[in-house]
């Protein structure tokens, strides 16, 4: 079964096209086995669509910093000036 901690505010689920709160996606994770579970997580990681007990959720990630491919968060880029290209 899922835990409120485990989704949050970044992702968006879609269950059949339509959106779902979080309660209701942690309702219907108590239905899950566990290897649907663990594919459910792994898509909550990185966002995409998953089928499971024929319905289609798609996960969407609103995830506003980008991530390096250590986790951690990337600095902004600051670009320069024209002026400092030369």
């Amino acid at each position: 079964m899922l835990s409120k901690q485990s989704i949050r505010k970044e992702h968006s689920i879609y269950l059949n096209k339509k959106l779902i709160e979080k309660d209701e996606m942690i309702e219907m994770s108590k239905e899950f086995n566990e290897q649907e579970e663990q594919h459910f997580r792994k898509i909550l990681q990185q966002g995409g669509k998953i089928m499971i007990q024929s319905n289609l959720y798609e996960i969407k990630r609103n995830e506003h910093k980008v991530r390096n491919s250590r986790g951690e968060f990337e600095k902004p880029v600051i670009l320069k000036k024209p002026k400092d290209w030369e």
